[in-house]
């Protein structure tokens, strides 16, 4: 269900548009359950950046893109790059 409302955002992206997907709310509620899912039913993330790709590979004759993505965590006021493979302390 939160992916068919956020799926839109994917042409926003490629029309040019920042986008950002924020899941909050209180330890144990499922955030992460619904941003990563499982390997049998992918969550948000995975799903968004699948249909991401699928367009833009649709696209490739008429349009090429650069595509960046981030993935942070805000924890206790600190912010995390979850794809950083060295994090520092900034």
């Amino acid at each position: 269900d939160v992916f068919s409302d956020a799926s839109a955002l994917v042409v926003s992206v490629l029309d040019g548009y920042n986008v950002c997907i924020f899941a909050y709310g209180q330890t144990g509620t499922g955030k992460t359950f619904t941003m990563e899912g499982t390997e049998q039913s992918r969550g948000v993330n995975y799903r968004t950046l699948q249909e991401l790709f699928r367009i833009a590979n649709e696209r490739r004759e008429t349009v090429s893109y650069e595509i960046f993505i981030s993935v942070l965590e805000v924890y206790n006021e600190q912010i995390r790059d979850l794809l950083d493979p060295a994090p520092s302390s900034k």
